[in-house]
């Protein structure tokens, strides 16, 4: 296909994509809420349903943001030798979720990087690059968002001549010196190696990485996979804010759009490419909020399987009380409370009586698993737990063998094998109780004959 032909289908996708209608919506609901007033939950993937408190059923609004950006309070420009800086501030609230991280949410971001010692200095960044890997890879826009007193920040940093990259890149070093932590989404395997070759390869020293990186990639995985969302930023916006971006540019076509500038000269042709960068960054902003509250449990969130997730990456990080606040909140924020309904049920049941065992909180743990081995996606390990519940905490021996008995039992009729497990703590148990029966004995008890 000639050159012409390409960049001319390439202009038609663009304005196809321009051409999309979108509209605000005139009442955005917001996943979290920053106001203390109380609200009625509701379940991400639920269409309608009714809410906990008896009020009308509530759906899931999105509000949509077509390609023409999120309303900001100045746009300003700066022209350098071959690089320029666009700088775009936008209000505090700008969107539901474009707001400061909460302080409170410090205890919960460590979880997830535990060298990270403030809220404040953090640079959110995002690139945009001629291809994906390899020497040849240039990032010819970065954009750095930070809180201001003003706002939220985004510099913008475009390479108008590829001459200029050293150049822009120490304008860059420059923005990043004395922040206190890092943020990208995907950026410890893409944007951060992608800068540091291309700071070798202009034998400069690179700022990155700082001290502490939130890869919100890495979050949003591990709070928890969901099969009506993907794993990008903009799928993970759209799951844990609402937001729909309509009408963004395809990151497949962004490579091609720079050639096409190089080789035209038409900074016109990177426009959508300038605003898909910038939203990008302002998203990481707003997911910043929301993940805090989530991390920290300090609001009840319309997906209980991200609190799942946050509760058992603190438990992993052995921080007991927040692992059980996140999993306890997850449990109050489901449709069917006190009953499990599913794996996802299940499994935060499962992490919450390994929380309170840990804390030696033996009837809580004890209740938690009661209330799993009652339903179905009950296995064979959760009744050996309940077990070891009843024979360390309240020392309940016989409570303890029931329970081993009521696995056994499943297996009744069965085809397959016992677990060894099962029988070995059942001839575990009968040796405990036998001891026990021989302690208790009155003296001389032994030798009395028939």
């Amino acid at each position: 296909m000639p050159d012409k032909e390409v960049i001319e289908r390439l202009r038609r996708m663009i304005r196809g994509l321009e051409a999309k209608k979108g509209a605000w919506s005139p009442d955005p609901v917001p996943f979290l809420s920053s106001s203390p007033s109380p609200r009625p939950t509701y379940s991400p993937d639920l269409e309608s349903g009714s809410a906990r408190d008896g009020s009308n059923p509530i759906s899931r609004a999105s509000h949509v943001f077509p390609a023409r950006d999120y309303p900001s309070l100045r746009t300003e420009s700066r022209q350098e030798q071959d690089y320029s800086v666009i700088t775009t501030v936008y209000a505090e609230g700008a969107s539901p979720e474009l707001l400061p991280p909460s302080p409170s949410s410090l205890p919960g971001f460590r979880a997830l990087e535990p060298s990270l010692d403030s809220l404040d200095g953090w640079a959110y960044l995002d690139i945009e690059t001629t291809g994906l890997m390899g020497a040849a890879t240039v990032a010819f826009l970065v954009g750095v968002g930070r809180w201001t007193a003003e706002g939220f920040s985004v510099d913008q940093y475009f390479l108008t001549s590829r001459q200029g990259e050293e150049s822009m890149l120490a304008a860059l070093s420059e923005a990043l010196t004395g922040r206190s932590a890092l943020v990208t989404f995907n950026g410890k395997a893409f944007d951060v190696p992608v800068l540091q070759s291309r700071y070798v390869m202009n034998g400069m020293r690179c700022p990155l990485p700082l001290k502490a990186h939130l890869d919100f990639l890495s979050l949003t995985r591990t709070l928890g996979r969901r099969a009506s969302y993907g794993q990008s930023l903009k799928e993970a916006v759209r799951r844990f804010t609402g937001v729909v971006r309509e009408g963004d540019i395809p990151g497949s076509m962004i490579p091609a759009l720079y050639f096409i500038y190089e080789r035209e000269g038409d900074p016109s042709v990177l426009l959508p490419v300038m605003k898909h960068n910038r939203l990008d960054v302002v998203d990481m902003a707003c997911l910043a909020w929301v993940f805090g509250h989530i991390l920290t449990a300090s609001a009840e969130a319309g997906d209980p399987e991200a609190l799942t997730g946050a509760g058992k990456l603190h438990l992993r990080r052995r921080n007991l009380e927040l692992a059980r606040r996140c999993l306890e909140t997850a449990g109050r924020g489901a449709s069917d409370w006190g009953r499990v309904t599913g794996d996802g049920e299940a499994l935060r049941l499962r992490l919450l009586a390994r929380v309170l065992r840990r804390q030696q909180d033996w009837q809580g743990a004890i209740e938690a698993l009661e209330t799993l081995v009652s339903s179905a996606p009950a296995k064979d390990e959760d009744y050996l737990s309940l077990a070891r519940c009843y024979e360390l905490g309240p020392r309940d021996l016989s409570k303890a063998m029931e329970t081993v008995d009521r696995a056994l039992a499943r297996h009744d009729g069965a085809t397959d094998e016992i677990p060894e497990g099962l029988l070995k703590r059942k001839r575990r148990l009968e040796r405990a109780v036998a001891r026990r029966h021989r302690l208790t004995k009155p003296p001389g008890e032994e030798n009395i004959g028939p």
